[in-house]
C-alpha cells in the first residue's frame, strides 16, 4: 500500500492534489497525469479530468491508505456538486461504480458510498445508490452495518415518494437482512421485535381488499407466527386490522389467519382444542409449540373473563376459572399468578373463599 499522504497546502488544486496521489500508486514518476488534470482544471473541464483519475480508480481504491482514499473521494465527490446537476451525477456515479466494484477493503468501500449517498441531490439516485449499498453489505457480509443501514431505511423511507412496490422491495430488503445477520433469535428479544415491526410497515402498505402476491403472503405468514410466539402479543398491536393479515382468507395460508382469529376472538379453550385437533400439523409446519399455544389461549380465557367480571365487582370464582380455562381447581391459581405476570389481569387471590377478587382485565 502506498505510503503517500494526500496533503491539501491550499497553493495546489485539490483536484490536482488526488491527481498526484494517484500518479504516485501507479508510479508515473514526471507527474504526466497530474500535469494533464491542471490544464484540463484551468480549461475548465472537471469531468475530464476527473474521467483521466478515475481511469485508474482500481488502483486508487485498492492501494491508497484509507486516510487519502476517503479524503479523495471527498475532494471529487465534492468538487462534482458545483457542477450542472448531470454532470454532478455523472461523477458520482463514476466514484460509487468503483467503490462497489470489489468486496476488498469491503468496510471502507461502504463508508465512502454511505458518503457518495449523502452527496447525491436527486432522490431518485440518491434511492438507487441505497439500492446499491444494501446489495453491496450483504455481498460483502458486513453484517456490522445491516442494524445501522436498517434505521436508516427505518427513519427515512417514508420520505422517498416510492410506490408500493418499492417500498414493500426496500423493506423485505432490509429485515431479511437483519434476520440473516442475527439468525435464530429469542422470539421476544429485540432483534425479533425490529423484525415483526418492519414485517408489519410491509403489510401496512396493502389497501383492504387487495391481494397478496406470493411475498406478500409469505410476509403476513412470518408476522402471525411471530406475533404469536410473542409473550406480550396482545400489546404489540391490532394484528387482525391489517388488511394483509386479513387477505390471507382464501389463500393456502388461510390456517395461519384461522389459528390467529382462534387465539384472539374465540370463546373459551374448547374453540382452540377443536381447531388444534383439525390441523394438528400446521403447529409443526409453522414452529410453533402447541402446548404453548393452547397456554396463551387459557390466558386470554382467563382475561376475557376478568373483563366479564367487572360490572359484578370484579369477582370470580376458582370454578368459573376452572371451566373456562377447562383445567382443574388446583391449576387455577397458577394461571392466575402467570395472567397478572403477563400484565393480562388484575388480581388478588382469596384462597379461603376460592375467589379471584377485584379481577379486571389488563390495567
Amino acid at each position: 500500500m502506498s505510503t503517500c499522504v494526500l496533503v491539501e497546502t491550499g497553493e495546489e488544486d485539490p483536484v490536482v492534489s488526488v491527481a498526484t496521489l494517484v500518479s504516485g500508486l501507479i508510479g508515473d514518476a514526471s507527474d504526466k497525469l497530474a500535469a494533464e488534470c491542471g490544464a484540463l482544471l484551468e480549461a475548465g473541464k472537471f469531468a475530464d479530468a476527473m474521467g483521466k483519475i478515475m481511469a485508474h480508480g482500481a488502483k486508487l481504491f485498492a492501494d491508497a491508505s484509507d486516510k487519502d482514499l476517503e479524503a479523495a473521494v471527498l475532494i471529487l465527490g465534492g468538487t462534482a456538486q458545483r457542477l450542472p446537476a448531470a454532470d454532478a451525477a455523472a461523477c458520482l456515479e463514476k466514484l460509487v461504480a468503483e467503490a462497489l466494484s470489489s468486496t476488498e477493503r469491503g468496510a471502507m468501500r461502504a463508508t465512502l458510498l454511505f458518503q457518495l449517498y449523502n452527496m447525491q441531490a436527486d432522490a431518485a439516485a440518491r434511492f438507487a445508490t441505497l439500492t446499491k449499498i444494501l446489495a453491496y453489505v450483504k455481498q460483502a457480509k458486513l453484517g456490522a452495518l445491516v442494524d445501522p443501514l436498517a434505521r436508516h431505511v427505518e427513519e427515512n423511507y417514508t420520505t422517498w415518494n416510492l410506490d408500493a412496490k418499492a417500498t414493500r422491495a426496500l423493506l423485505r430488503d432490509i429485515f431479511t437482512m437483519l434476520s440473516e445477520t442475527h439468525g435464530a433469535v429469542d422470539p421476544n428479544g429485540v432483534a425479533a421485535t425490529r423484525v415483526l415491526e418492519l414485517r408489519l410497515k410491509y403489510l401496512n402498505t396493502f389497501a383492504a381488499g387487495e391481494a397478496l402476491d406470493a411475498a406478500g403472503e409469505e410476509v403476513a405468514t412470518a408476522a402471525v407466527v411471530s406475533f404469536i410466539q410473542a409473550k406480550d402479543m396482545m400489546f404489540r398491536c391490532d394484528i387482525l386490522g391489517y388488511p394483509a393479515v386479513q387477505a390471507l382468507k382464501g389463500t393456502k395460508s388461510a390456517p395461519v389467519l384461522e389459528l390467529l382469529s382462534t387465539l384472539l376472538t374465540a370463546d373459551g379453550v374448547d374453540a382452540f382444542a377443536a381447531f388444534a385437533k383439525k390441523n394438528g400439523a400446521l403447529f409443526k409446519q409453522l414452529g410453533l409449540d402447541e402446548v404453548e399455544c393452547a397456554g396463551k389461549m387459557k390466558l386470554l380465557a382467563l382475561c376475557g373473563l376478568a373483563e366479564s367480571a367487572v360490572g359484578s365487582g370484579g369477582q370470580v370464582t376458582y370454578a368459573q376459572v376452572a371451566a373456562a380455562l377447562s383445567c382443574g381447581e388446583g391449576e387455577v391459581e397458577g394461571w392466575i399468578v402467570r395472567a397478572i405476570g403477563a400484565r393480562l389481569v388484575e388480581a388478588k387471590m382469596d384462597q379461603v373463599r376460592g375467589v379471584a377478587g377485584g379481577a379486571r382485565g389488563p390495567p
